[in-house]
């Protein structure tokens, strides 16, 4: 296929004809004291959605942008200005609008969000947005590029299996980083007790 070699019953479609993709506001609303957050690029990363150094807008402004691109539970942001991809799972805990960010919703869709999730981080993805930038550093992303992103797609029930196993690796994954964290601080502790004495490490 024009992807390489895929399983003869898997499929391969435009992310358009088995998603519904979007993108958010391209108005510069009026940035607020506190209201509701407002989410660029710069906010999408590998662990997540960062509301780190977050702009808000009014609640006028967010109903507006809601009309265009309102996010839900499921959907997939993923960046299109800056650092190009960093797809994350909407798990919404307050309301939000986006801008600068693709916006690919799976009502009425077949296709698994975290297959999808684990596709548009794969190899296969990055090497069409490569082969497109003609080697150069890529900074922006058209709606248009990532609504005909080609992706394979295994039959349904293979895709939850596939789904399952990835989410599984994501979790010890998780686990593990949470044990190093802990180590790491466990390590520092001990640095500063060890290297000025105040614990003595005691000698046979």
């Amino acid at each position: 296929t024009e992807i390489g070699e895929i399983p003869v019953e898997w499929e391969v479609k435009k992310l358009k004809e088995v998603t519904d993709v979007r993108d958010g506001t391209h108005d510069s609303p009026t940035y607020v004291n506190s209201g509701i957050p407002f989410i660029t690029s710069k906010n999408l990363k590998e662990s997540g959605i960062s509301y780190n150094e977050i702009k808000y807008i009014s609640e006028q402004d967010h109903y507006k942008i809601q009309q265009r691109s309102k996010v839900d539970d499921g959907d997939i942001l993923f960046a299109m200005i800056g650092t190009i991809g960093n797809p994350v799972i909407v798990k919404k805990e307050f309301e939000f609008s986006i801008k600068n960010v693709a916006l690919i919703k799976f009502k009425d869709s077949k296709i698994n969000n975290v297959l999808m999730l684990n596709l548009l981080k794969s190899p296969i993805i990055n090497k069409q947005f490569n082969n497109r930038s003609s080697g150069g550093v890529q900074k922006f992303v058209s709606l248009g590029m990532i609504r005909d992103l080609l992706v394979p797609i295994p039959p349904h029930e293979e895709q939850q299996k596939i789904a399952k196993i990835l989410s599984s690796v994501d979790t010890q994954i998780d686990e593990y980083l949470n044990k190093k964290e802990k180590f790491e601080t466990l390590k520092k502790a001990l640095m500063q007790q060890l290297l000025t004495g105040k614990i003595r490490a005691k000698v046979d």
